[in-house]
């Protein structure tokens, strides 16, 4: 009888029609944030709960988050995160899921690395000749930290297993632990100092690991070593992708994908109901403070770094422990014409900086490609670009865009590592980017805080990480994502 109600009416309707009855839990759940983390969090809520979550991101500007597009030179462009390794099997996954196409990433046509007077090296782009390259100035020591940077990748790849199997953690040092011991480590100790204990030369940190360190994160090699592994596998290990479409529009298909409603707001602040269950949401739609609305929820995610959220939290929310500085980025698109950085040398197309003692002004500079008029570049800097400073880096300037915005979390050495669970009831996606900060990174976040409030909702308990994901599990893992 039951199947037959069920291809009456739809299992939509049916979750639907048992809610009315009482039948079935309805979870009302309220996002605080509309970029890659609240947006695939509404869709891993989804698949867990069914029809049974009824969901609401909260977004003050437009969905995206840090994933924003830039329009110059009559092209398109990502902003925040452009690329994604071959190993980000969320991102994929998702990109796949909601319509949009993958676009592999080539090797370009060169990068040279620079140390504010000439190009320590140079890259071509054909593997064989950039081999013999790297080995000339660096020697054989570099395959050092190629294995190391495939063994994290190979590692860190059992977080998918444990995620299939619904395994949940309440910390970010909880979620590294799982993985490896060894991660919760590196978390703790600078990429300069694990470099050093890996006997890797001076030479190849200040030129190679530092001009990863740069274009990724814009920091140096004071950050925490497992970022900076994560920083360098980009580069050493596997190949790189892209969301044909631009990456930007993932959270706006997973909205769409999802259906939840979005509303254009400013959260106030998330405290406990005065009913004793669950949360009430205070926020203003029209961006005046004296006109704010009020909604309960059963739960709440916070899907925003809390460093500039301006909301007001439970007062047994440790909002020291798990708030983090992050550094300013500012990426200046130029339409126009790249003067030669080093005088009488050809550019190579992505110039990324080394350590140096010059006083460098911008950490990279990558070419986008050709334009209604001349060429797109995008320029990599921790400050604004004067006018004069542009005028050094360029002999003919068209357009100029900018977006300033606090991009990573400044990673230090020893550092707290944040909490996913706040509260019981509230959670935080953004505590995974004390770690690492990457679209995948926010992913597995989101994945992991909808697992928790699935069990926290459903009463459901938490699998023992140690049980489960041997290694005939590993083997079948990419097959139950």
């Amino acid at each position: 009888m039951s199947g037959l109600v069920r291809k009456c009416i739809g299992t939509r309707n049916l979750v639907v029609f048992l809610v009315v009855l009482g039948l079935v839990t309805s979870h009302k759940i309220a996002i605080i944030g509309g970029g890659i983390g609240g947006t695939s969090n509404a869709f891993f809520l989804q698949q867990l709960l069914k029809d049974t979550a009824q969901i609401k991101i909260f977004e003050r500007e437009d969905i995206g988050g840090r994933l924003r597009e830039m329009e110059i030179g009559g092209k398109s462009y990502d902003s925040g995160g452009s690329i994604i390794h071959s190993d980000n099997f969320y991102a994929r996954a998702l990109t796949e899921k909601v319509g949009l196409k993958v676009k592999n990433l080539d090797k370009g046509s060169g990068t040279g690395f620079y140390d504010g007077k000439k190009f320590v090296l140079k890259l071509t782009g054909s593997t064989f000749k950039d081999k013999f390259k790297v080995v000339g100035r660096y020697g054989f020591g570099i395959r050092d930290i190629v294995k190391d940077a495939e063994k994290m990748l190979k590692t860190f790849k059992r977080i998918y297993c444990l995620q299939s199997k619904q395994v949940a953690f309440k910390s970010t040092a909880e979620l590294l632990n799982s993985t490896s011991p060894d991660f919760l480590k590196r978390a703790q100790v600078s990429m300069r100092q694990n470099l050093k204990t890996l006997g890797v030369s001076e030479l190849i940190q200040n030129e190679l690991v530092a001009a990863a360190m740069h274009t990724n994160y814009n920091q140096e090699l004071d950050v925490n070593a497992f970022v900076g592994f994560v920083s360098l596998a980009g580069g050493l290990v596997g190949d790189l992708w892209r969301v044909e479409e631009g990456n930007f529009r993932l959270p706006q298909k997973l909205v769409k994908e999802t259906g939840v409603e979005v509303v254009k707001s400013k959260v106030k602040s998330v405290l406990p109901s005065s009913s004793g269950n669950g949360y009430t949401v205070t926020y203003t739609m029209s961006g005046d403070t004296e006109d704010f609305k009020t909604e309960d929820f059963d739960a709440v995610v916070l899907a925003t770094p809390l460093h500039n959220a301006e909301l007001e939290l439970p007062d047994d929310v440790d909002i020291v422990k798990n708030t983090k500085p992050f550094q300013r980025t500012v990426a200046t698109f130029v339409n126009g014409i790249l003067a030669p950085v080093v005088p009488g040398q050809e550019n190579p197309e992505d110039i990324l900086t080394v350590w140096s003692k010059e006083d460098l002004f911008f950490s990279s500079i990558g070419f986008k490609g050709s334009a209604s008029q001349d060429f797109n570049y995008k320029v990599f800097s921790k400050k604004p670009l004067t006018d004069e400073e542009i005028g050094k880096l360029f002999s003919k300037v068209n357009e100029v865009k900018t977006v300033d915005w606090m991009a990573y979390p400044k990673y230090s050495v020893p550092d707290t590592l944040p909490d996913f669970e706040l509260a019981p009831g509230l959670y935080y996606i953004n505590a995974i980017e004390s770690a690492a900060s990457a679209i995948e990174m926010s992913c597995i976040g989101s994945k992991n805080v909808a697992l928790l409030l699935y069990q926290y909702l459903e009463n459901v308990e938490n699998v023992d990480f140690q049980t489960v994901c041997q290694e005939k599990d590993l083997l079948r893992f990419k097959e139950e994502l």
